[in-house]
């Protein structure tokens, strides 16, 4: 059986096999190809979206991470600011007291040399107060001319006596 439609010529029976196959195909790529794509990309788009919550959950642990370390941070630099100032006012006062006993000791050695430079002195003066007229004789008699010979013993007698 053909039909003419305005001089084309359309066979029924071939018609309907491909109205048939058009439907065939259609219900096929429906099947194997649109919903396994469909499922596909909402799968995808799922993860896609479970992916975005944890990114933003994760942010909000970091944040609310960083915070607790600055405060954290924040505990312990005033924990070791404390430390250090007592560290700082222990070694002051050690410093002090180190330096108390290291001025009264060099007031003691001090006082000692002062004493026995005194002491040396005084021995120096009474010895010299000793020899005194004799150093006076014998430079006399030098002066005087008599005993030139003696000149001599008397510069060794004084250099005897510096040693």
């Amino acid at each position: 059986m053909v039909l003419d439609i305005v001089g084309l010529e359309i066979s029924v029976p071939e018609f309907m096999w491909t109205v048939i196959n058009f439907f065939v195909l259609l219900f096929l790529l429906k099947r194997f190809l649109y919903d396994p794509v469909l499922k596909f990309m909402n799968e995808r788009s799922a993860r896609i979206e479970a992916g975005l919550s944890e990114g933003k959950r994760a942010e909000k642990a970091l944040a609310e991470n960083e915070q607790a370390l600055a405060q954290e941070l924040a505990l312990s630099g005033n924990a070791a600011r404390e430390l250090i100032g007592d560290a700082r006012s222990e070694a002051e006062k050690e410093k002090a007291k180190l330096l108390g006993g290291a001025h009264a000791e060099a007031e003691a050695l001090h006082k000692q040399i002062r004493e026995r430079i005194s002491t040396e002195e005084t021995q120096t003066r009474a010895e010299l107060d000793a020899e005194l007229p004799e150093l006076v004789g014998l430079l006399t008699e030098q002066l005087l001319g008599e005993g030139a010979a003696d000149g001599e013993a008397i510069s060794r007698r004084m250099r005897e006596s510096d040693k």
